[in-house]
């Protein structure tokens, strides 16, 4: 076994671990509903009711999703700064030269999906804050609309992470094709 099938090796395990435990740290809510332009009474008299409680409960999520996206975040930086340049870097200098633009155009797309779901993340989390910085016992029909636009945003983000997701498959893809050019 060569030096350099060895790095392929070590470095698609790696990759592949590192994508397993991105993968189970976060599964959002798929729930999304339409704004209604006019709350009926009913419903309005249902959130006054329960909204102090609801964002008791929206606090704590937001809480748990701060620390998620951190874990995440860092485990996407750990990808492209330990995982992705270093090969790509390596095929290029190795002269690889089919292997080598393929590793780097998806590294490319997967740092651009990564500012975009900071972004995302961002306008979720400033959704949420708005929500609970309402007074939602008063202005019921403006907290279940910041509601919403919470449900749209997290949806974003979930896309985003779909997105890295299947980048990171991608990547996996053109290491497989490095490594059959190695061992030519």
């Amino acid at each position: 076994m060569t030096l350099g099938h060895c790095i392929i090796r070590n470095m698609f395990k790696k990759i592949s671990i590192v994508v397993l435990a991105v993968l189970a740290v976060f599964i959002f809510g798929q729930i999304s509903y339409a704004k209604p332009a006019d709350l009926s009474p009913e419903k309005e008299s249902i959130i006054k009711q329960t909204c102090v409680s609801a964002q008791t409960v929206l606090q704590r999520i937001q809480h748990n999703d701060a620390a998620t996206r951190v874990n995440r975040g860092q485990g996407y930086e750990t990808i492209v700064s330990r995982l992705m340049v270093p090969l790509n870097t390596r095929t290029t200098s190795n002269g690889y030269n089919d292997s080598a633009p393929l590793l780097i155009d998806t590294t490319k797309n997967f740092q651009q999906a990564l500012e975009n779901f900071k972004e995302d993340y961002e306008s979720y989390d400033n959704s949420v804050s708005a929500a609970l910085r309402i007074k939602c016992q008063d202005k019921p029909a403006d907290f279940y609309g910041y509601l919403e636009d919470a449900r749209s945003e997290r949806q974003k983000v979930s896309n985003g992470i779909t997105n890295l997701a299947g980048l990171i498959g991608e990547y996996r893809v053109n290491v497989l094709k490095l490594n059959n050019e190695v061992q030519q």
